[in-house]
């Protein structure tokens, strides 16, 4: 059996093993190990650490051919999967619901967004057990089902992409249930005081906390001195001000994440609109780089990211807004003296679904459904933010044509099928393949 990129099973061995140790080898030998630790605890997680591999087998598969074409281009999430989508609030302080994480957002084909979440599926399905083939297979059917019925009721004009919003009410049970329990237990007094804590009358970060570390007062300094200039990137309802925006304290933020696990990252305490403490906001600042999958897209598509971004934290930046929709009035960007940082609230209300709790075929079917819509507005709805001659260029009108008529519906469904269970056999050998060669011992208190 041929394994994607044309290789056999030994050499696909060998390429996982070089692939892993060049994309991680930035990382100092504790991030590494953590990372590995993380990527060990199942195929699915191992699955969201490892973006670039699927990139490297995905990108340009003849394939994508038969439901997609240079008019099928939009913004991409770019690591799609189950987990990255969840609870956030909007510049309004609404609770919502979708995608929540851009960081390797890239403008692309639909279908890379789609076929990465529908292998995500497959292996938190395994991962949780319970489930017969034919409950899986319904399960990614759902999925593509209603990734089509929600493009071609947006080529129709029955629903708007802004109806992919999902507020608490628009969830299935499941969901809702999950919505209001964040809603409950989340505010920003109790974020604040998970974070922070108060020392000689001034509100400082807890570097108790295992999750943060101190910053030198070199880093302090070079923050500090970036914030006026990250004050002319806002483009929300919100302007720079010397007094909103009084940095209180700055702390490293470690241990983040899976895939960007290492990856420079600072947490900045303002003041925020009010005289209470409870009115500090925090910041979450993020050095940017290029996203997982710029690498394997063609020539011309890499030239034209190169000419319309300034950096990954300015693509970064659009990307939110594109796929977002609705961002935070105080994302932007600041250039620090190891890169360019995006810079965005930390929401006391940003959390992810267990999906480990997914356990009756019903519920997961209902999940699938919702998460398809989700991506398929956001696709539709991200399109108005590219620079296009065709006015009336509409990516859910094309999506409808090339799946409508005679059996392009049901061979859609197989293909996006085909490719979920595929890959996720392939991800699982590659994960066999890391835990032999690469997987590390002594992961106690880390996973």
């Amino acid at each position: 059996m041929k394994y994607p990129g044309g290789l056999m099973r030994h050499d696909r061995a060998s390429r996982v093993v070089n692939a892993l140790a060049g994309w991680n080898e930035h990382l100092t030998a504790d991030d590494l190990h953590q990372k590995y630790c993380k990527m060990g605890v199942s195929p699915f997680v191992f699955y969201r650490g490892t973006a670039h591999l699927f990139w490297a087998d995905f990108a340009g598969a003849w394939r994508m051919n038969r439901f997609g074409s240079s008019r099928t281009r939009t913004w991409l999430q770019g690591d799609a999967h189950a987990e990255n989508m969840g609870a956030f609030t909007d510049h309004e302080g609404e609770l919502l619901y979708g995608l929540n994480d851009f960081d390797e957002s890239v403008l692309g084909d639909y279908q890379y967004d789609l076929w990465r979440f529908a292998v995500s599926l497959v292996l938190v399905a395994r991962r949780n057990g319970g489930f017969s083939g034919k409950e899986k297979a319904n399960v990614i059917n759902a999925y593509s089902e209603s990734y089509l019925d929600t493009m071609h009721s947006l080529a129709e004009g029955k629903v708007k992409a802004s109806d992919g919003i999902f507020t608490v009410k628009k969830l299935p049970k499941r969901l809702r249930d999950f919505m209001k329990e964040v809603e409950e237990e989340a505010s920003r007094k109790k974020m604040l005081e998970k974070w922070t804590t108060e020392k000689k009358g001034e509100r400082r970060f807890k570097l108790s906390y295992e999750k943060l570390d101190k910053a030198s007062k070199w880093e302090r300094g070079d923050i500090e001195a970036a914030m006026p200039d990250y004050g002319k990137t806002l483009s929300g309802s919100i302007e720079y001000g010397k007094k909103f925006f009084r940095v209180r304290d700055i702390a490293r933020r470690l241990s983040a994440g899976t895939g960007s696990l290492g990856t420079p990252r600072y947490y900045v305490l303002i003041r925020g609109e009010g005289k209470s403490w409870k009115d500090d906001r925090i910041l979450d600042l993020k050095r940017q780089s290029s996203p997982s999958g710029l690498g394997y897209l063609s020539a011309e598509e890499q030239i034209d990211y190169n000419h319309d971004y300034q950096h990954h934290a300015h693509r970064h930046a659009v990307a939110y807004k594109a796929l977002g929709k609705h961002p935070d009035h105080l994302m932007g960007w600041m250039r620090l003296h190891d890169g360019v940082y995006s810079v965005r609230e930390r929401s006391p209300f940003k959390e992810t679904y267990d999906t480990t709790k997914l356990t009756s075929e019903k519920e997961f079917v209902d999940l699938a459904r919702i998460w398809a819509k989700v991506l398929a507005s956001d696709h539709a709805c991200a399109v108005r933010d590219l620079e296009v001659d065709d006015k009336s260029y509409s990516i859910a009108r094309e999506v409808t044509k090339l799946t409508t008529g005679g059996r392009n519906r049901p061979d859609f469904l197989a293909l996006v099928r085909d490719q979920a269970f595929e890959y996720a056999n392939q991800v699982e050998a590659d994960y066999a393949t890391f835990k032999d060669a690469m997987d590390p011992t002594d992961c106690k208190g880390i996973i």
